[in-house]
């Protein structure tokens, strides 16, 4: 080559358009994280609120059925009604059990055991209700 030395010149790297691509999609992660986190701890909530309507549904109906055991008790050996009891003009048995969240209404009409069936009431009413009160933490728009 001639004695000449011949240079390699290199083109500098150009980083703006990479960097700038790199802290977008650094951005969306961040923003997505975030929103997934928050959508976790939302969902925690509901089941937590959930978990506690299900437990005090499951306290009412485990006192519905000992209430029922116990009529059927008093109502085979023809002793006193339970304390939760009334009868009423039309023959049949009501009570209203009251648990921490929620109230069972129980009417019952009394019958003669048989043998497929041997309990000595028929099931007329059985029906849960519990209080509810609306979520006033969220400060949405009316419109106005």
């Amino acid at each position: 080559m001639n004695g000449q030395s011949t240079e390699f010149t290199h083109r500098p790297v150009r980083t703006g358009a990479l960097t700038l691509l790199i802290t977008a999609v650094l951005i969306c992660l961040a923003v997505l994280a975030v929103l997934a986190l928050a959508t976790a701890q939302a969902d925690l909530a509901m089941a937590d609120r959930a978990l506690a309507g299900l437990q005090s549904q499951a306290q009412a109906e485990t006192s519905g059925q000992e209430y029922l055991a116990r009529l059927d008790a008093a109502l085979k050996e023809g002793t006193d009604l339970p304390a939760e009891a009334t009868r009423q003009a039309d023959g049949t048995i009501q009570a209203t059990l009251s648990e921490n969240d929620g109230t069972l209404h129980v009417v019952v009409r009394p019958r003669e055991p048989e043998e497929e069936n041997p309990a000595a009431y028929e099931i007329l009413i059985w029906q849960l209700s519990t209080q509810w009160e609306p979520e006033q933490s969220l400060d949405l728009w009316n419109g106005m």
